[in-house]
């Protein structure tokens, strides 16, 4: 439905990126946008490719999913969104606020962003029809500390947190030497990734460590 309890527009929090894997950083600013800003849901959007990064996900869109969905099992409020795997191609942010614009036009839209991710606003396609659809939730990050672009008409929400310092690509270097990712991923993401072999090194290169 459009509303809420008592007749109120639904507040939807949009969490975007590759999921690479998804870990507990993730997991972690979606409770903080929920707690701050009185989200009724927050919807993981997996992309099919970021086109400010020049790498492409390492795991496919299938383990990608399968991963989150493990994530986010159990989690009142939290929902799946397959839209930008569907659409394929670079996944552009407007594109998909359109979409869910479209097909809810009375929700409230907030975009959940670490505050590297605001830095490069400025650089995102159509970054002012983004502001002009959402609000900008945005979580400190280590690393992105910097000045925030001038944002012309946006509303940016900063929210109360220290800094977080896990990412998927940190993640994808511990796996390669083999090295713990215990804490950094949910358990049942980190039995997933062991169980089908996901970010191992190429063969022929893997570190032979002591006994």
């Amino acid at each position: 439905g459009l509303f809420g309890r008592g007749g109120r527009a639904v507040r939807v929090g949009i969490l975007g990126g590759s999921f690479d894997p998804p870990h507990a950083g993730h997991l972690r600013m979606a409770r903080l946008a929920m707690a701050q800003l009185g989200l009724d849901r927050v919807l993981f959007v997996p992309c099919s490719s970021q086109p400010l990064k020049g790498a492409q996900p390492s795991a496919s869109p299938f383990h990608r999913s399968a991963m989150l969905a493990l994530a986010v099992s159990g989690r009142s409020g939290w929902v799946l969104d397959f839209r930008e795997l569907d659409r394929g191609g670079p996944s552009y942010t407007a594109e998909t606020l359109e979409s869910l614009r479209a097909q809810s036009p009375r929700d409230l839209f907030f975009l959940i962003m670490g505050s590297d991710s605001l830095e490069s606003f400025g650089q995102w396609r159509r970054s002012q029809d983004i502001l002009a659809l959402s609000d900008l939730a945005v979580v400190p990050r280590e690393g992105g500390g910097g000045p925030p672009p001038r944002l012309v008409g946006g509303r940016v929400h900063t929210l109360k947190a220290k800094p977080l310092a896990v990412s998927s690509t940190a993640i994808r270097s511990l796996l390669v030497r083999r090295q713990s990712i215990a804490g950094l991923v949910p358990k049942a993401v980190m039995v997933y990734i062991e169980r089908q072999k996901l970010y191992a090194a190429p063969r022929g290169r893997r570190e032979r460590r002591p006994i």
